[in-house]
């Protein structure tokens, strides 16, 4: 079965249908049913989805594979096309677990040095 464009929406905006459902003042239950069936939706229903989620109604509408871009982040044809901002957020990331990772040598050196100067004291 294909994944809608209301189930991707949905998922790329973190949200559940019951809080979509809410959006649109219908249950759960009948949200379920239009994100496997988008013909189903009403106008009215279609214009708060395209509100709600900042797209153009023929884009919420169309059929296939759809096309979404949001930051600097495009999802095209199932295939993910990364963005410099995450290239710099994984650079970023590898700076800061490297120093984590000095750091953790570092106090575990250090608790074998105070570890030795217990026995010491212990023993001496």
């Amino acid at each position: 079965m294909a994944t809608t464009t209301l189930k991707i929406l949905r998922e790329i905006n973190d949200r559940t249908q019951e809080e979509i459902a809410n959006v649109l003042g219908i249950s759960q239950n009948t949200y379920s049913r239009l994100e496997r069936n988008p013909k189903n939706l009403t106008s009215e229903q279609a214009q708060k989805l395209a509100d709600f989620y900042n797209v153009n109604i023929a884009d919420l509408l169309t059929e296939g594979t759809p096309s979404i871009t949001f930051n600097d982040t495009k999802v095209e044809n199932n295939a993910y096309v990364g963005s410099i901002e995450n290239d710099n957020h994984i650079s970023a990331s590898a700076a800061e677990n490297a120093t984590l990772k000095d750091e953790i040598a570092y106090l575990r050196k250090q608790n074998e040095e105070l570890l030795k100067m217990i026995n010491t004291r212990l023993n001496g």
